[in-house]
């Protein structure tokens, strides 16, 4: 039987991710040795199978060594139809220490300079669209080279610059901030960069960041982490992102809490409540022994995020370092915006539903408090927490003695990592030659229980030496979090024919929610188009870039516009008339509009009711198009999920695929999910089940997928 290359395509991309996701072994040569295996087994298959791994090889280009990069470079050079699958390059693992090079020795060796790096950006400028640098190459990003990655005209959607502070960096990136503005104006405005990177970029100076900033109005992922911006750029500098969703002001020393308590409290891309998009990611995180910050100005801030509606989408919060105040009355009393109580712990528990990952580090707080927090709620006003990963390090209760208690591991359901310090930590590793603690789990509703029919949960320690010495234990399970990673993948075995069998072995899932740095791109392979879409602002399905409307495979380029106008808001211009009761519709859906909502007097307003105006106008149909219509991809699924309905209220007859669904879920929050588990999911695997969780966290967190990538994002 021959397979659709639609088909053909999703299964390789799914044993692609699997073979890359691979942990071990943990070197930089483990993506290379996987992706030997993936093309030994896949390759000689046929032309689609050819075809298709050629798109899967050259999507993602991570670079551990320059003479791998020149390789490259010499590749696109005699084979240029590759030049449109190229996505993402990555030079976060790159490095030259243990080659046995000094720095005069590299620029000797012309693999990777500015000149070949130039030459690189060229051939990929109409494909190109993450961009990771780090702080070896650093000294190979001349003025041109930052400028063209700033400026628009390109589809460049993702730049991350992350550990790039020296002096000469910082002077060259300077000047071609400067080559933006002409007289002190922007010369163009970049819309289609949506995620921007300069964590540990230390000595850019405020100024410039501001400049930059300005050029950038449609960011979603902003991460100024351990930057130079001050109070002034942070207030006044700052674009209206009405896109933002991620940002992390985490350990930026001049930034005061009067600053950022006036940036959430009044800057419209926090408090403008017609914004697209609401916070999902949020990192705060001070050091505390140098911090001014007290718990008043903390509950300030965190009554700010619910009066604004953040609360509702936030999934990751991070306050560390923030003294919190601890009362032992908990009494809650329901306001316009949020349950007002004293305790900032219940405050968070009350008020943040949708929260998954919370650190707390540097605070006292007893362990019943902790124990509190993270049982269920016995009020039905109050949705319960899913929260996954708590940060309590240089907790001073939290101690070698206390561990050994194990009602904090056995009060909620949905906690699978725990982030401690060193001491109670190494308790727990020395306490059996297994490394846990095993406990059962409390339902938390009565005093007196039977724990002979609770569960029992088995925590495993795991540390990461290599992102500065974090100590986690985490709960095992059969799927995301197995128990067995100090074993599987050690031993080489081989089946009854005698072909070797490769044991996929992956990090742990819980690392995800650990992470300090926000991950900017999409990855090795997108788990979930809604990631893409937003990130690339490419409607089109990825399928439709080498397969055409005969099922043949596509030879000639398809070359992406970037986006050179704002993203219009939902809707379109209705005059309404209240002398005549009519309110005729003019179909001309504006770029960007003002809002104007009184409808007291007759005029011209804009209506976010009307919505896909440009469908009124049948478009010329194109591949694309058709790869994306959803009554073909219907009739393609072989999975009819959820009986052809969704809650007895919504149809799926539109889409019946797994990722659609992961969609759905995503936007229609927790509690469907909850309803879902219990009713229409009810007959389907928890294997399946966990996917779709899987799916929608994804897009929130993305995915720790790379050495040094995951390495940036958790480092302590």
């Amino acid at each position: 039987m021959i397979l659709p290359p639609e088909i053909v395509y999703e299964v390789l991309t799914f044993q692609f991710y699997d073979l890359m996701s691979n942990d071990h072994p943990s070197t930089p040569e483990k993506f290379y040795s996987n992706l030997r295996i993936f093309l030994r087994s896949n390759l000689t298959v046929n032309k689609t199978f050819y075809h298709i791994c050629r798109v899967l090889l050259y999507r993602y280009l991570n670079f551990t060594s320059a003479r791998g990069f020149y390789k490259l470079l010499e590749t696109l050079r005699n084979s240029p139809e590759v030049l449109r699958y190229i996505e993402v390059a990555d030079f976060q693992e790159l490095t030259s220490i243990g080659l046995g090079r000094t720095g005069e020795m590299n620029k000797s060796i012309k693999n990777l300079t500015n000149e070949t790096l130039w030459e690189f950006l060229g051939y990929t400028r109409n494909s190109l669209r993450e961009f990771l640098a780090s702080e070896h190459i650093q000294a190979d990003l001349d003025e041109r080279i930052i400028n063209f990655l700033l400026k628009p005209g390109t589809v460049l959607s993702v730049v991350d610059f992350c550990g790039c502070s020296q002096d000469s960096f910082t002077s060259t990136f300077s000047t071609a901030v400067q080559q933006l503005y002409n007289n002190d104006e922007p010369i163009a405005y970049n819309y289609q960069m949506t995620a921007l990177g300069l964590n540990d970029c230390t000595t850019i100076e405020p100024k410039t960041l501001g400049r930059l900033l300005m050029t950038l109005p449609e960011l979603q992922k902003l991460d100024l982490t351990r930057t130079a911006i001050d109070d002034r750029t942070l207030i006044s500098d700052v674009p209206h992102l009405k896109h933002l969703t991620h940002l992390s002001l985490a350990m930026c020393h001049q930034l005061t809490p009067r600053g950022v308590l006036e940036f959430f409290s009044y800057h419209p891309a926090i408090t403008d409540k017609d914004n697209i998009s609401t916070l999902q990611w949020l990192n705060v995180q001070v050091h505390s022994h140098s911090s001014s910050w007290t718990d008043v100005q903390l509950m300030f801030l965190l009554k700010k995020l619910c009066y604004y509606g953040h609360n509702k989408t936030l999934q990751y919060l991070n306050v560390g370092g923030m003294p919190m105040h601890i009362n032992d009355d908990i009494t809650a009393v329901r306001s316009s915006h949020y349950w007002q109580c004293q305790d900032t712990l219940q405050f968070i528990k009350l008020n943040f539903p949708q929260l998954k990952s919370l650190s707390i580090r540097d605070n006292n707080i007893p362990i019943p408090k902790l124990t509190h927090f993270l049982s269920p709620l016995e009020s039905k006003e109050v949705p319960n927490q899913h929260l996954k990963f708590l940060n309590i390090v240089n907790n001073s209760y939290i101690n070698r003695w206390s561990i050994q208690d194990p009602a904090i591991f056995s009060h909620s359901k949905s906690l699978c990592a725990l982030e401690m310090s060193f001491d109670p930590w190494q308790q727990i590793e020395a306490s059996n030659p297994r490394h846990e603690i095993n406990c059962r789990l409390s339902n938390g509703s009565s005093l007196f229980q039977d724990y002979s029919a609770a569960p029992l949960v088995k925590w495993k320690c795991y540390i990461g030496s290599a992102y500065g010495r974090r100590h986690w234990i985490y709960r095992t399970d059969d799927y995301l979090n197995r128990d067995d990673l100090e074993t599987k993948g050690f031993l080489t075995r081989y089946d009854t024919q005698g072909n070797k069998i490769i044991d996929i072995v992956k990090h742990p899932d819980f690392l995800k929610f650990a992470q300090t740095k926000i991950m900017l791109g999409c990855g090795l392979v997108a788990k979930s188009r809604g990631r893409r879409n937003l990130t690339y602002r490419d409607h089109k399905p990825a399928v439709s870039r080498f397969l055409n409307r005969n099922k043949d495979l596509e030879i000639s380029p398809v070359i992406e516009s970037p986006q050179e106008t704002p993203v219009s808001l939902p809707g379109g211009w209705r005059v309404i008339d209240n002398d005549h009761n009519e309110e005729p519709e003019i179909s001309v859906p504006e770029e960007s509009a003002d809002m104007t909502p009184p409808n007291s007097r007759s005029g011209l307003y804009w209506d976010r009711s009307i919505t896909n105006l440009q469908e009124q106008v049948p478009p010329v149909e194109t591949d694309a198009d058709y790869f994306d219509s959803p009554e073909l991809q219907r009739r393609r699924s072989a999975l009819s999920l959820l009986n052809g309905h969704f809650g007895g209220r919504h149809s799926l007859e539109s889409r019946r695929t797994e990722m659609d669904i992961a969609r759905l879920l995503g936007s229609s929050g927790t509690h469907l999910l909850e309803r879902l588990s219990r009713s229409e999911l009810g007959e389907y695997s928890e294997t399946y089940r966990m996917h779709l969780v899987v799916a929608t966290e994804y897009n929130v967190f993305g995915c720790l997928e790379r050495g040094m990538y995951r390495y940036y994002s958790l480092k302590s």
